[in-house]
């Protein structure tokens, strides 16, 4: 296991091959929570959680593409997620942790669970899916198409505002949006595709405490639930209203209360 040593607060980087990947170091505890963005974010959409959410060590990662990350001309696959995001583990002396993913991230962190069980003591998925939204591959990757053309901002910026109704906050909003339609096209493209691999939604049970805070919206449904529960009996549900994709901007004391609520009532860091 992996030794524990405090570490300095502040931006850090992390050599991953060639490429360097950055991530954030707030608190020196033991219990750990890594935060992970989702598809053409970056480690600031945890900025109030990082603020905020002590006595727990916090680590936000922006994974490689995004941020102050480099940014290779590689295919992002989720696999390349994952052992940058172990990468990041390994240097920040982490053993195991409560691995926070919003979005998109939700699959990154699946992932690392299924290659790397023994690193993971819980999963909060943050308005992220467990199962695909397409029918197949070809499906989600003639979605994303538009990004190939010279239009693709347009589209981009459809989309991207089409995740922040009914944010209220104007600054969330603007510093979002500069955010996402800033990330690189070729990676917004590659990373998304990465995500169509139909060996990443298999039935994988969940086998760690599991915590899923939604926004409410139709894909979300009763049928989904019962899905959710079938993957991790006794998961915690929680739905909230009148927020935006970025649930955890919207709403940051009433997401902080129930992460408060999941780590101390669930225990995920009791030994296993």
């Amino acid at each position: 296991m992996t030794e524990v040593k405090p570490q300095p607060d502040g931006l850090r980087k992390t050599l991953w091959g060639d490429s360097e990947i950055a991530w954030e170091n707030r608190g020196g505890a033991d219990e750990v929570l890594v935060f992970v963005h989702g598809w053409a974010g970056d480690r600031s959409v945890w900025d109030k959680q990082m603020a905020s959410l002590s006595p727990w060590r916090r680590i936000a990662v922006d994974m490689p593409g995004h941020g102050a990350s480099d940014k290779p001309r590689i295919v992002y696959t989720v696999d390349k997620m994952v052992e940058a995001l172990l990468a990041v583990l390994d240097d920040a002396h982490v053993g195991r942790a409560v691995l926070v993913a919003h979005s998109n991230g939700a699959i990154t962190v699946r992932r690392f669970l299924e290659l790397h069980p023994e690193r993971v003591a819980g999963l909060v998925i943050v308005d992220g899916p467990l199962k695909s939204f397409f029918a197949s591959p070809e499906e989600g990757r003639k979605f994303v198409a538009p990004l190939k053309g010279r239009g693709w901002k347009e589209w981009a910026t459809k989309l991207v505002d089409g995740m922040l109704v009914p944010m209220r906050s104007d600054a969330d909003r603007k510093h979002v949006r500069e955010v996402m339609l800033g990330t690189l096209p070729r990676v917004m493209l590659s990373s998304f595709e990465g995500t169509l691999d139909p060996d990443l939604w298999r039935e994988v049970p969940i086998k760690v405490p599991l915590m899923l805070v939604l926004a409410k919206q139709p894909a979300w449904d009763e049928a989904y639930r019962a899905f959710a529960e079938k993957l991790a009996p006794g998961l915690r549900w929680e739905m909230l209203e009148r927020v935006s994709h970025f649930l955890m901007l919207d709403e940051p004391e009433r997401f902080d209360a129930l992460m408060r609520s999941f780590l101390i009532g669930n225990a995920p860091f009791a030994p296993h």
